[in-house]
């Protein structure tokens, strides 16, 4: 028995002393809020004023003092988001993760990041001649003086990570990170081709490939400004996203009313961006005054400029657009010169670099990335690719055009005027954004900016293109005053819901917009009242109605009425409005049927990987009722079976599997089937992965209202574990009425801070899922009186 005393003393010592560095450590990486601290490169005292909720308000003598104090206090609070960002952008992550993190690392090698970034900080980040720049450099000169002075991030700690300075490089990577995670084509395309060749384009019907015909498009509006393939390439790109730390974008709502539909007299303008929840959150909130100059913000870790937020004259909020700027090309080699692909009549070489993926505790890993005109080869990076004869390419917009989206974010920032902001939403080329807009003039517009090429007629951009014909290459851009855009309408508003936008000139610009399901509902809320008041935009935006999933429901529960079977399901069914509250029980039998109804119609033709890889896209999204409404669709037959499947035979199948797994998990009795039992909210720190530091990092579970496509777009994977997690939704909530510009609302997810043993690290998480706001301030004497600390930055 002395061993296992032993043993167990030992286990304790070594539990007693991990415990112990993990709570010194948490200790020394508070935060300093306030005090006075010295960095270099400032030239006067700034002093930054915290608010109850942990939000920096800035003051500063001059402009390169503001940014370089913001720079400084966003590094003391996400310097380890910063970190991951920029390692996830520039596949860096086994270096301090491991091996099980080189799909990742690949895939963003591929991808050509660290190129795009090198070029782009070197074409617009090599001087500081423009205002724009001298705030860059200034918010970079912050980060690094808190990295070589301030407290460690306990995460630095614990994973081995080095603290390495900033480079303009890094401003770059954030923004192509961003710009990853609206290119949707990556995931859907390959599968799509998939269907293409191995099933048949009759099949593609149900899946609203192209805008359905029942999509609720945005009008445009030119009004006048007021003077005042293989599954192993699936399986490649599937795997990385899975062991993804970082979150990436997948939707937002967002919209704005004239003055004349506003209670106030002055336009209302609300906006919450969705995307992947994570901890910390990814917005951070700042507010900046230098003479000249007065802006409250959000920003994202690395980038010096808020993409969303106002000053005292103009606000904006930004969707993802979702135009297509990514195609797969199909490259033809030269039998004689495995170096050399096809162009049109002849031959042209590929360009080839090498990329070193360094590797915890193994060896590295090196890639040799082929590059054809049309961009990186993907498919020689897979291993065991399974048709060898196959060469992909991927053309991606990021990397062909020159990207201005750091001045444009600058120019939205220092905006006082309608002209001035859409010559900003002019500039961004990708990632493609709607750029909701109201000043207090009382103008309100809504612009697409993206920078879309003209497609021959005859592709279709969401399957693989040839690329040796030349046939298939887009031809120039569109100016900018062909994008989608609406500016002061007649009808009172402008909104996007990542929703496909209206032709221009007879051209629907082909991409993965949303179904009808939130749009047609914030459509429906918008033309519901004369006028709004400031709380009820709030309202809308914790909206969780979604009448078309009410009817999907019953269409599935008339099937099964036909049968006589299953009445506990059919009667939760017929009598839902669509509501997701959280002690409604309808929401977990539709979606349990839902989830089964999928998979029992698709699986089978896909395969696991191309099925899961699917359903994480907006296309069966926009296909449920599509293909739900197809009794003779050529999915429902079982194709791993003897008999011809019907649809009634798939919707009585999921029937069973639903009202089995339900009574499994909460009873026999529907009561137990709340809403709130199967979805909730957590969110995942990277380290929260290993037990017990979840409990540390991670925030929640929360049980939440909402659902899939709903305004308040709480989305989750439509898997059968009977379960749905938020894996997606709303990254803030904001509402800034311009005639009381000083005191918007906003709500972040989980709070201010990154780091756990912040008082700012969770304190919002109730009030995010409860629907409660908190004020955005920018007055003066109102920030004063209810200041909770002072921070002063000395040079």
């Amino acid at each position: 028995m002395k061993w296992f005393k032993r043993i167990t003393i030992g286990i304790v010592i070594v539990v007693a002393v991990f415990s112990l560095v993990i709570y010194l450590g948490w200790l020394n990486s508070k935060p300093v809020y306030k005090g006075s601290i010295k960095i270099k490169d400032l030239q006067e005292e700034v002093t930054v004023q915290y608010d109850s909720f942990g939000v920096p308000h800035i003051y500063a003598q001059n402009l390169t003092d503001a940014y370089t104090a913001l720079g400084y206090v966003h590094a003391q609070d996400r310097l380890f988001q910063m970190e991951m960002l920029r390692r996830a952008a520039a596949g860096e992550l086994s270096e301090v993760l491991g091996k099980d993190l080189i799909p990742v690392d690949k895939l963003f090698r591929a991808l050509s990041l660290n190129k795009f970034a090198e070029e782009n900080a070197e074409k617009f980040l090599s001087s500081d001649t423009a205002d724009w720049q001298k705030a860059a450099l200034a918010y970079q000169k912050g980060i690094n003086a808190f990295i070589e002075k301030g407290k460690t991030p306990i995460e630095f700690t614990l994973m081995g990570l080095p603290k390495r300075k900033f480079t303009t490089k890094d401003i770059y990577l954030a923004i192509g990170f961003m710009s990853f995670g609206f290119a949707e084509g990556l995931q859907a395309d390959p599968v799509l081709e998939k269907i293409k060749n191995e099933l048949g384009e009759e099949y593609l019907k149900d899946l609203a490939v192209q805008t359905p015909t029942d999509a609720v498009t945005i009008k445009n509006h030119k009004g006048n400004f007021k003077n005042k393939q293989a599954d192993s390439l699936i399986a490649f790109i599937n795997t990385a996203l899975q062991n993804l730390p970082v979150p990436l974008w997948q939707g937002s709502n967002g919209w704005a009313v004239s003055a004349e539909k506003s209670v106030t007299g002055f336009p209302i303008l609300a906006n919450d961006t969705h995307i992947g929840f994570g901890q910390p959150a990814v917005w951070y909130e700042a507010h900046l005054e230098f003479p000249g100059h007065s802006f409250y913000g959000h920003h994202i870790a690395g980038i010096p400029f808020g993409l969303l937020g106002n000053n005292k004259k103009v606000a904006w909020g930004l969707t993802m657009f979702e135009n297509d700027d990514m195609d797969f090309y199909k490259e033809e080699r030269n039998p004689n010169n495995s170096k050399d692909v096809r162009y049109k009549d002849g031959f042209e070489s590929l360009k080839t670099r090498k990329e070193v993926i360094e590797v915890k505790d193994s060896k590295d890993v090196v890639l040799e990335i082929e590059t054809t005109r049309h961009g990186p080869i993907i498919s020689g990076l897979v291993d065991n690719f399974s048709d060898s004869t196959q060469t992909i390419s991927m053309w991606w917009l990021l990397l062909h055009e020159p990207n201005r989206a750091l001045e444009a974010a600058w120019l939205l920032n220092h905006a006082d005027d309608i002209a001035t902001a859409q010559k900003a939403a002019s500039l961004f080329s990708a990632p493609g954004l709607n750029v909701m807009y109201a000043d207090v003039e009382g103008n309100i517009a809504w612009w697409a900016s993206a920078k879309l090429p003209v497609r021959p007629k005859h592709i279709q951009s969401k399957l693989f293109l040839n690329g040796a014909s030349g046939e298939d290459d887009y031809t120039e851009f569109y100016s900018f005053d062909k994008n989608p855009q609406a500016v002061n309408p007649p009808w009172g508003y402008v909104y996007s819901a990542n929703n496909q936008p209206d032709s221009v000139d007879g051209v629907l610009y082909p991409g993965y917009y949303y179904p009808k399901l939130r749009a047609g509902r914030v459509e429906e809320l918008l033309k519901s009242k004369t006028q709004f008041t400031v709380d009820e935009m709030a309202k809308m935006q914790t909206d969780v109605i979604a009448p078309v999933h009410a009817n999907i429901a019953k269409q599935l529960s008339a099937i099964l009425k036909e049968q006589n079977q299953y009445p506990q399901i059919t009667s939760l069914l017929d009598a839902w409005d669509g509501n997701h509250q959280l002690t409604d029980c309808a929401p977990s039998v539709y979606y349990n049927l839902l989830s089964h109804v999928m998979y029992f119609t698709l699986k089978d033709e896909l395969g696991d990987l191309a099925y899961k890889t699917l359903m994480d896209t907006s296309v069966p999204k926009n296909s449920f009722e599509l293909l739900i409404s197809n009794a003779n669709s050529p999915w429902y037959d079982d194709v791993k079976t003897d008999k011809r499947e019907t649809r009634t035979d798939i919707v009585l199948k999921a029937a069973a599997a639903t009202q089995s797994l339900l009574e499994k998990l909460s009873g026999k009795d529907v009561k137990g089937w709340q809403w709130q039992r199967f979805h909730t909210l957590t969110h995942n720190h990277p380290l929260g992965k290993v037990k017990p530091l979840d409990k540390i990092f991670s925030v929640g579970p929360l049980p939440a209202p909402g659902g899939m496509e709903v305004v308040n777009n709480l989305t989750f994977s439509l898997d059968t574990t009977g379960y749905f997690p938020v894996t997606v939704g709303p990254a803030l909530r904001k509402v800034t009425n311009l005639g009381d510009i000083e005191n918007g609302i906003t709500v972040s997810p989980s709070g201010q801070s990154g780091v756990a043993s912040s008082e700012f690290y969770q304190d919002q998480a109730s009030m995010f899922v409860t629907g409660k706001t908190r004020p955005m301030l920018l007055n003066k004497e109102k920030i004063r009186q209810q200041k909770k600390y002072t921070l002063i930055l000395n040079p």
